[in-house]
């Protein structure tokens, strides 16, 4: 009699397939994780770049001068006035640049959502509706300019502020255009713009909308309180856990931030992006947020 062959596996050869598939997916996944997070890190840089780009060219057509920061009165601020430099013309032509953001003029426009000014790490709806507070709708910006820092108030501030006071040392500020010949501190030693999420407040998560990051189309609040939409002045650290009620902390002071991990992504003003630890030295993040205080940054201090 022929032997029997067996043609197919047996149960405890199935198994021990299906475990070595387990732990070779284990083993794979945090490295597919990593990548994909690396990636979106680069997308995040390279929409850095591209405003850095936007902000030299917008300069090169306008005396040297960076766009302002915000012209208060809620009206439009730095992102709307790079929109031609970053290929939405047509955009910019459609909205009332005259008029406040939050007109109804603006409606279709304010929930455009635009890529460049969105960081794809960034894990909530890029397009925020419907909300009681208008200053909560649009479409979400991840990216903040240089207002400065506040290091001596009774000589820095140039207007006090609901919001927190107004430095007048930053690269953008409340109605004043920055040229690129006052950045004296140098452009490769001067933040120019970061990643602000706002992400969380002392390990809890805010939702809808997370924190308070705001639509593109912003450039300050209505009426005297000053709250700045389009930049922040450097009082916190990068990713600092705050509470803003709790813990008293001004609108305009809110930490930057950014959901990669172990930092966040700087614009200098002479175009090149770096990736910043949120350990960095404190002395030296408010250094760089200065356009002429003289400090001497080493190279690798950040």
């Amino acid at each position: 009699m022929q032997p029997i062959r067996r043609t197919a596996f047996t149960l405890v050869e199935l198994l021990v397939v299906i475990a070595i598939i387990g732990i070779l997916v284990a083993l794979l996944l945090p490295a597919v994780q990593a990548a994909r997070a690396a990636a979106r890190r680069m997308q995040c840089g390279n929409n850095l770049k591209q405003i850095g780009v936007a902000l030299h060219t917008y300069a090169a057509s306008n005396k040297e001068q960076f766009p302002v920061g915000s012209p208060g009165d809620a009206k439009h601020g730095v992102f709307t006035w790079l929109l031609p430099y970053l290929e939405q013309q047509n955009l910019y032509d459609s909205l009332d640049l005259e008029n406040k953001t939050l007109n109804t003029f603006q409606e279709p426009h304010k929930f455009t959502h635009l890529s460049v000014y969105f960081c794809p790490s960034y894990p909530f709806k890029k397009v925020f509706q419907g909300n009681s507070n208008d200053h909560l709708d649009g479409a979400v910006c991840t990216y903040q300019g240089n207002g400065g820092v506040v290091r001596d108030p009774t000589k820095q501030a140039m207007t006090p502020s609901d919001n927190g006071d107004l430095p007048d040392n930053g690269v953008f500020g409340w109605q004043y255009a920055r040229t690129i010949g006052e950045i004296k501190d140098g452009t490769s030693n001067t933040w120019c713009m970061g990643e602000f999420v706002q992400r969380d407040y002392k390990g809890g998560q805010f939702v809808d909308p997370p924190g308070n990051t705001r639509a593109w189309i912003l450039g300050a609040t209505r009426g005297g309180s000053r709250g700045l939409y389009s930049m922040k002045v450097f009082e916190n650290a990068p990713n600092a856990l705050v509470d803003r009620v709790a813990d008293g902390i001004p609108f305009n002071y809110l930490p930057m931030g950014s959901f990669h991990s172990g930092g966040l992504q700087f614009l200098l003003c002479d175009g090149s992006v770096h990736f910043v630890s949120s350990n960095i030295e404190m002395k030296v993040y408010e250094d760089m947020a200065t356009v002429n205080g003289r400090e001497v940054v080493s190279a690798g201090a950040y």
